[in-house]
């Protein structure tokens, strides 16, 4: 990008949620350097500026959980990103939270994440040298962004204001989407029979009072958006969880009195196993030894592509065979008991014997070894942890035929994965299981299907076993999709009307065969491209929408691991401070 001309040197960042909040500290890092010229004004742009962002915001209900241990997040750089600008600070989550009584090991409300996010944005507010670098918040949102590829942008405010910028970054997490075709389907039957439809969506914005009265709810999604609707669904409702030394799950649930029966499922039906309850030193990588980095490297050059059943699948079984039989467990260093345990419901969801026990009895097995803890499930938990990563080197290198992705990592390994990897505190499970024992939680198991009965003017919750269930609400349990063409957002949906940016596309190796992605085609890393090929280079994006060219983009991140966020927001600061003529390009290519 071309340095900036005018006098007035301004530019903005749209979202203050990590992501945002991110660059702004590295701009403000930025300004500390020798090199730093003249004064840069930078506009901070969301509803909830100051507050943590959206999904973070600190005045949300305390009974929304991280799904990750205080200690595992950080703001601020270390040795592992190889920060190119000064690291000004090293405070994490946990030593945030430490002045409140909760440990490393603990997990925290999102609440207080976001009064971790907000500290973190009033300090770089501090550390501002005015003289050089000012940050102006603005609680509205960005509607529209509007100026040429290379040249000053226009950002046009919710209030009516507009702001000039010589840059704009869009710091961004999941955006709310039109219904899908069958959600809309859903929608409209409720809408005839007087039921109740609750479409995929951030949990903050689910009115879960709409659901209390009702005699049954049809749950689709069995992931941490599952357990985030349990515990704000038991919070309005008024129900408490009290501790019960005789119950399987160590808590008795005592009813508010209005909750409906949930009738829960998905296509998997793989139910979230929990953490285990260990302190974080005690839960060291694993380092692979048959699915190494050299062996992913190898791999992922093959010109014919890789097919994940038959040229990965069997390494991932051999080195969790021989991460176990190492350690003594040798009854379950065989591929029947591995295949048992990664998918208890067979590889593609297609065994439905007594799916509602089976899965109850995975839980109540799970919560025990992650409790206990039991080593060989712990063993397992991080050898999973690592062959994740593996997994996703290789998608992300274009290693696998796109038949290889369609079939097999979206048609089953990302839900296994998930399942043992990404699940939520034991407190979650416990309560799900308290809900079960209290005759309130049904599992349908995988293959669940909705219809609706005109006749009977209810949905129809069809299980596993042939079994239909009744129910007059449906609960879509998962976050809006990554789908450009259905984002909501008025900004986006400006640019889409203007064709200002396009859908990407990826190809594996092999056939090379392209296939569309829901997210936005960027030229390099950050910059959107129009459907005409222009690139915008003084717009900047990070996050969910171009998942695509950015791909595992966590919403937080963990000390010590390199994190992509904050290595993405140093970059996007040092490209908004060079556009807006405060930095030299040249310097920071020397320095690069």
């Amino acid at each position: 990008m071309t340095a900036a001309t005018e006098p007035a040197r301004t530019v903005a960042v749209v979202g203050a949620g990590p992501r945002g909040t991110a660059i702004v500290e590295r701009l403000v890092a930025a300004s500390r350097r020798a090199d730093w010229q003249g004064h840069l004004t930078v506009h901070l742009i969301d509803p909830h500026v100051g507050r943590g962002g959206s999904v973070w915001r600190h005045d949300q209900p305390d009974v929304l959980l991280m799904n990750t241990t205080t200690c595992q997040t950080t703001m601020y750089p270390d040795e592992s990103c190889r920060p190119v600008l000064p690291t000004l600070h090293t405070e994490t989550l946990a030593d945030h939270l430490a002045r409140e009584g909760l440990g490393p090991g603990d997990f925290a409300s999102r609440a207080a994440h976001g009064r971790y996010l907000a500290r973190v944005l009033a300090t770089a507010e501090a550390d501002a040298d005015r003289a050089r670098l000012r940050i102006v918040q603005h609680a509205a949102e960005a509607v529209d962004v509007t100026g040429p590829a290379d040249g000053a942008q226009r950002v046009r405010l919710s209030d009516g204001r507009v702001l000039r910028a010589d840059a704009v970054a869009l710091a961004l997490g999941h955006l709310p989407t039109a219904l899908g075709p069958r959600s809309q389907q859903l929608a409209d039957a409720a809408e005839r029979h007087g039921l109740i439809h609750i479409g995929p969506a951030n949990p903050l914005e689910v009115d879960y009072s709409s659901l209390l009265g009702r005699d049954a709810v049809a749950v689709q999604g069995m992931g941490l958006n599952f357990y985030d609707a349990i515990g704000m669904l038991t919070a309005v409702a008024g129900g408490r969880f009290e501790p019960d030394a005789e119950a399987p799950s160590g808590l008795r649930y005592v009813p508010g009195g209005e909750e409906p029966r949930l009738v829960v499922g998905s296509r998997s039906g793989m139910v979230y196993r929990p953490k285990p309850d260990l302190p974080p030193d005690s839960l060291a990588p694993y380092v692979p030894q048959v699915l190494t980095g050299e062996r992913v490297l190898e791999l992922a050059v093959r010109p014919a592509g890789v097919d994940h059943e038959r040229d990965v699948m069997p390494l991932m079984l051999a080195e969790l065979r021989r991460a176990l039989a190492e350690a003594g467990f040798t009854d379950l260093a065989t591929d029947e008991a591995l295949l048992h345990l990664l998918f208890p419901f067979g590889r593609r969801g297609g065994e439905s014997h007594e799916p509602h026990r089976r899965t109850r009895d995975v839980l109540r097995q799970a919560l025990c070894a992650a409790t206990e803890p039991d080593p060989a499930w712990v063993l397992i938990y991080r050898v999973l942890v690592a062959l994740r990563l593996q997994v996703g080197r290789l998608t992300d290198l274009g290693a696998y035929t796109t038949e290889s992705v369609r079939r097999d990592i979206d048609g089953h390994l990302r839900n296994a994965f998930a399942s043992w990897a990404s699940g939520p505190p034991v407190l979650r499970v416990r309560q799900l299981l308290a809900l079960e024992e209290a005759g309130l939680v049904t599992f349908t198991g995988p293959r669940m299907h909705l219809d609706i009965e005109e006749e009977a003017g209810r949905f129809a919750a069809r299980a596993a076993d042939g079994s239909t269930i009744l129910c007059d609400g449906v609960l879509e349990a998962h976050l809006p999709p990554v789908d450009l063409p259905a984002y909501r957002s008025a900004l986006l949906g400006a640019w889409r009307e203007r064709g200002e940016v396009q859908k990407d596309s990826w190809a594996s190796r092999g056939t090379r065969r392209r296939m569309l992605t829901g997210s936005i085609a960027v030229d390099g890393l950050y910059a959107p491209i129009g459907v005409d090929g222009t690139v915008y280079e003084r717009r900047l994006m990070v996050g969910v929408p171009v998942s695509t060219a950015q791909p595992g983009s966590a919403i937080s991140a963990e000390p010590g691991t390199s994190a992509q966020l904050l290595r993405h927001a140093e970059a996007v600061a040092l490209r908004l401070a060079r556009a807006g003529g405060a930095l030299a390009e040249e310097r920071e290519r020397v320095e690069r």
